[in-house]
């Protein structure tokens, strides 16, 4: 029998040769364990081989520390000024990215990879700043320690008990061509501290009594060597597949990480890509809305933001459901992507109160699936108790309480009328009209009130002995009974119903929005019918067609903001590309909308890079205005701008906002290319 013939699989295969491709720099990671165990002082070396080699080489920024051995190899190097930007009257300086385009080297030094820097700066962090370099063509060498990766931050504060303020996604890592693990024993380390050539003598004793004991030390360096493993694993096992090298294969993993709007759901996300990372699975971060699309807290709305643009950096699929059964839904999604691990919160409540909550954690416990549950205890960071939120407090509405009664006494009237033809112990069922009424009128503690209410009047008025709250009838006392048990579960039903009904209709208002944009697009001429009717292409006929892109253009920028107004209530704008690759502004919410210079370079910047920049993203964040792209295939023919928070929008929202830009797209693209 003919042994059947591996083909390469693609996805490697075309990883391989983006690796190849020439247009884009490489990146090279000096990766250490500690602060001093060499990782400038490796590179600067690296360095000097290249530069012999004939490469130009350029240090965009280094910091020695003013360490003898470090300054000396640094002194031979053609080094870029730094940037000088003031801050709040302090002059810092920082790589001058500009320069460094303009010049050009073909590798660069960048030190301190996790640096965040200060703000004014066109990145928040360093690592953007490296990747726009590596965008351009540039290699990059850079230094980083393990501590500062996203999802060791849990363990190293465990391990250390310092939590890493400046940290950076572990997918930056990933996409590194060659790391070189800076790896000296700890004595060796030691050592240098004591010498003072890590910190100075002061500052090195307290180092020594704190971070630098000899547990923490090992620790890292296992995390460390354990990183580095799990990278050449993966480098190694995409090699193997874009060449068809036959060998056993693991299993296809698939993940899901369960998170709600809470301070311990980026742990649950870091632990999660951890277990991802290790298991080479494909993951996933899902967030059920229980109760449709209402609006969550301002607080709930950060923690969940947070979360989200975490995992998003940790390159996960971010999928919010809704429904009122969460484990329902969770267990839904995933037996329709064939998850084979759950990750959860253990809950932080006792565990017999999450029982009759019905928590969705017991419920995934316990449901018969071939699922492997990991159950994570979330650990309190710094902070975080205090940034809890407190529980909603339902507000007291006297009116509906006022209006609940007149509704009760009305049923009451009318029982008095009906007690001569109908048994009295049946009255008490009338009341339900009162209890469904006020359940759906006020909500589910005025309807706890009417069933209250409705027993006490119904016993007073119409029970023996009457006009009394006593009972001589035992079996009134049970009928009582069972009436108040079926009027709350009745008033809870309806306030479910309500919820729901509630969800249906927001999510139904949502659908047709979208709907009612595509028909309004669909009513605009399309460009090919519009050139068929034009019998030559005159002057005339030229001019006609530069009048109607302009007439089209401006209809569809009009459109496009009124759906965005729909769907977040700020101001906004519409730019499309000109021919000479500039932006024009084609429409505002309000003519009062101002657009100043910083603004329309961070739209330009999102022209050019085809990535969502501005207030609340990781991208230039200091302006009022953020910035999304309007692509066609892969070419970017707009921007809008939202004056708002790119972080503080809903997933629901950010979803909407992505579909009302593609439907612009639909509708421009041919348009703005004419």
């Amino acid at each position: 029998m003919e042994e059947k013939k591996i083909r390469p699989d693609p996805d490697a295969l075309l990883k391989e040769v983006e690796k190849e491709d020439a247009k884009k720099g490489r990146l090279k990671v000096f990766l250490g364990y500690a602060p001093g165990v060499g990782k400038t002082y490796a590179m600067l070396n690296d360095a000097h081989v290249l530069k012999k080699r004939g490469i130009d080489v350029v240090v965009g920024i280094v910091e020695t520390h003013k360490r003898a051995e470090t300054e000396a190899l640094l002194a031979d190097l053609e080094t870029i000024p730094r940037k000088i930007i003031d801050y709040r009257g302090i002059p810092i300086g920082e790589m001058d990215l500009d320069t460094v385009l303009a010049r050009r080297p073909a590798v660069i030094l960048v030190d301190e990879l996790a640096h965040t820097n200060v703000e004014g700066s066109r990145h928040p962090k360093r690592y953007q700043d490296i990747e726009e370099l590596l965008e351009n063509g540039i290699d990059v060498h850079t230094t980083v320690n393990i501590q500062h990766f996203e999802s060791m931050n849990d363990a190293v504060a465990k391990i250390t008990g310092v939590r890493m303020l400046e940290t950076l996604p572990d997918t930056f890592f990933d996409r590194a061509d060659e790391v070189q693990a800076i790896d000296i024993p700890w004595e060796e380390l030691m050592q240098r501290l004591k010498e003072g050539k890590v910190y100075i003598p002061d500052q090195a004793l307290h180092a020594i009594d704190n971070f630098f004991q000899r547990g923490n030390l090992f620790a890292l360096r296992e995390l460390m060597l354990t990183l580095v493993a799990r990278k050449m694993d993966s480098e190694l096992l995409n090699y193997m597949r874009a060449k068809a090298i036959p060998g056993p294969w693991p299993a296809s993993d698939k993940l899901v990480v369960c998170i709600a709007a809470s301070p311990y759901a980026k742990q649950l996300i870091r632990k999660a890509y951890s277990i991802a990372k290790n298991t080479h699975a494909e993951w996933y971060v899902v967030h059920v809305l229980s109760t449709g699309l209402t609006e969550p807290s301002s607080k709930d709305k950060v923690f969940l933001t947070d979360a989200i643009n975490l995992a998003e950096e940790l390159g996960a699929k971010v999928v919010t459901l809704s429904g009122y059964d969460i484990a329902d839904e969770i267990l839904r999604f995933a037996r329709e992507h064939n998850v084979t691990r759950i990750v959860i919160g253990k809950p932080l409540r006792f565990m017999l109160a999450e029982f009759f909550k019905g928590s969705p954690v017991f419920r995934l416990l316990y449901a018969r699936s071939e699922f492997e549950i990991h159950l994570i205890t979330p650990t309190a960071e710094t902070g975080e108790k205090e940034s809890i939120p407190p529980p909603k407090k339902v507000p007291f509405k006297l009116p509906h309480y006022l209006m609940t009664a007149a509704m009760v006494i009305a049923v009451t009237g009318g029982n008095t009328l009906f007690q001569r033809v109908v048994e009295p112990s049946s009255l008490v069922y009338l009341y339900l009209i009162a209890i469904i009424a006020a359940a759906l009128l006020f909500g589910i503690w005025p309807s706890i009130f009417a069933s209250v209410f409705s027993l006490l009047i119904f016993d007073y008025f119409f029970t023996e002995p009457r006009y009394s709250l006593s009972m001589n009838d035992p079996r009134e006392i049970i009928n009582l009974l069972v009436f108040l048990l079926t009027a709350i579960i009745v008033g809870q039903l309806v306030k479910v119903v309500r919820r729901q009904n509630l969800a249906l209709q927001l999510r139904l208002e949502r659908v047709t929005l979208i709907e009612e944009m595509s028909k309004e697009f669909l009513t605009l001429p399309p460009l090919e019918q519009l050139v068929e009717g034009l019998a030559s292409f005159s002057n005339e006929t030229i001019s006609t067609l530069v009048f109607l892109r302009t007439t089209i253009l401006n209809d569809i920028s009009n459109l496009t903001i009124k759906y965005i107004q729909h769907v977040i209530n700020a101001p906004c704008v519409v730019f499309f590309k000109e021919k000479g690759g500039d932006l024009q502004v084609w429409a505002k919410s309000n003519s009062a909308v101002e657009i100043n210079a910083n603004a329309v370079a961070v739209a330009k910047w999102t022209l050019a890079h085809g990535k969502i920049a501005g207030s609340g993203t990781e991208t230039l964040p200091s302006i009022s205005y953020f910035f999304f792209p309007i692509k066609s295939q892969e070419e970017t023919i707009g921007i809008i701008g939202i004056q708002y928070s790119f972080k503080n929008l809903l997933p629901e929202q950010r979803l909407i906002l992505g579909t009302i830009a593609n439907l612009t797209s639909l509708a421009a693209a041919r348009w703005v290319r004419l």
